[in-house]
């Protein structure tokens, strides 16, 4: 995991900006118009922390609400407990994705490539892709080739999910290739995921790949082999991570501290404490925030995991080992090869929070380790391991594991219904409800 220690105190300028969860650094791209008046410098760093700024809140929380990480205890988030969102609901981190991360980076796209700032240009190429996955894993169909333009088109198409995985795809091969390149003369100093190190970025553009190929598995098993392939180009350790770090003062706290904080209304949910109990799982201590369903906000000075300087991962060798586990399961991989992954994974989250002596213990459990690792065994342990991250909401529904019980009704939520903003000012924007299924959710 790295840290990005040389840039905590242009993090602390940016936070001091707005720490609102509502609307976070709203206004950063005033002028889009005008690209080459701001350098790429000055608008990389915003858009990264807009982006693990809004992985680490509605992503997280509601996605933990659907895969019952978490439950939602009082007052809006009860409510969103009982899956009762209205399309205003999505506002927010449909316009902070859209202006504050993606329209940046067209600039810095654009920018860069009239400049031959490659590595700037590698970045942004590589933070588009993902933006771009998380947006159509979340909203299906979204607009892409008629969007940014402007006053020039206000209501611009919405592009299939296919034609976006490709342009995702797309976007990271063209980011090696940037990154290939010297850095064209700009300094590659304000990157507040790398610090410039450009060799990671590459390595994180392979786990990206990795992660949108495994995605669209449901839809051709030859996407496992796809997803194996640039999994084993990825991280090599946690070192690796592609990891945002907070900061330890009041406007810089990670966002899940300062929902805890200001609003206390989500606490730990009982169906996961279960799970982790049935198999003696130390891990638990430290998620449950020492209440169990009771409000984090009443302990959140002392909970373990929604700490004030949180590093949030928006990849991770953890998750590298577990896609390959999976992967290989579904293309006749050897148990011994699975198990190696699997293990190590398992191994990577326990180190993760500081549980590395409980590790031997917990995995000589006939439980955790069986003599046959399956598919529901990967796809348990790595909900375990991906407490409040927004990827548990598409690996259960890719895979339908764990199996769980709808909190209201008979369905748990399957996606995000377009932004009310959207609905009123786009007449293309397509009918959605949540249960309604993205196209790569065919399971």
């Amino acid at each position: 995991m790295k840290k990005n220690i040389i840039f905590k105190g242009f993090l602390i300028s940016l936070l001091s900006l707005s720490f609102s969860c509502e609307n976070f650094l709203e206004g950063t791209n005033e002028n889009p118009n005008d690209p080459v008046a701001v350098s790429p410098g000055a608008l990389l760093a915003p858009a990264e922390l807009t982006l693990a700024y809004a992985y680490n809140s509605n992503l997280s929380r509601w996605s933990g609400l659907f895969t019952q990480h978490v439950k939602g205890v009082a007052r809006q988030q009860s409510g969103f407990d009982g899956y009762n969102f209205t399309a205003s609901n999505f506002d927010t981190d449909w316009a902070n994705l859209y202006v504050d991360v993606l329209q940046n980076l067209e600039i810095i796209i654009t920018d860069s490539q009239a400049n031959g700032y490659n590595h700037y240009l590698g970045a942004a190429q590589t933070l588009k892709a993902y933006t771009l996955m998380l947006m159509t894993d979340y909203w299906n169909s979204i607009p892409y080739t008629e969007a940014f333009q402007g006053v020039g088109n206000l209501q611009p198409a919405f592009d299939s999910q296919a034609l976006i995985y490709d342009e995702v795809h797309s976007l990271l091969s063209s980011a090696r290739t940037s990154f290939s390149g010297t850095n064209g003369a700009l300094s590659f100093d304000a990157d507040l995921i790398y610090g410039g190190d450009v060799a990671l970025w590459i390595k994180a553009s392979h786990a990206i790949d990795a992660r949108a190929y495994l995605h669209q598995a449901p839809l051709s098993d030859a996407n496992y082999t796809a997803a194996l392939n640039s999994a084993s180009q990825a991280f090599d350790s946690s070192a690796d991570d592609m990891t945002f770090q907070f900061g330890d003062a009041a406007t810089t706290a990670a966002p899940w501290y300062q929902f805890n904080r200001d609003r206390g209304d989500i606490g730990f949910n009982s169906t996961f404490g279960d799970a982790l109990d049935a198999v003696n799982d130390p891990r638990r201590d430290i998620y449950d925030g020492d209440a169990d369903i009771d409000n984090f906000g009443d302990v959140v000075d002392t909970h373990e995991y929604f700490v004030i300087d949180q590093a949030v991962e928006l990849t991770s060798y953890r998750e590298m080992l577990f896609l390959r586990a999976e992967a290989l399961l579904a293309t006749g991989g050897s148990q011994a090869d699975i198990r190696t992954a699997y293990l190590a994974a398992i191994e990577s989250s326990f180190a993760r929070v500081g549980l590395e002596a409980e590790y031997a213990a917990y995995i000589a459990q006939p439980a955790v380790a069986p003599a046959t690792i399956t598919l529901e065994d990967v796809m348990t342990q790595k909900w375990f391991a991906s407490y409040g991250e927004p990827e548990s909401f598409t690996d259960w529904r890719r895979t339908g594991i764990p199996v769980l019980e709808p909190n209201n009704g008979v369905s748990i939520p399957r996606r995000w219904l377009y932004p009310q903003t959207e609905i009123e000012l786009n007449s293309n924007t397509p009918d959605a409800t949540l249960t309604d299924r993205v196209d790569w959710d065919v399971n």
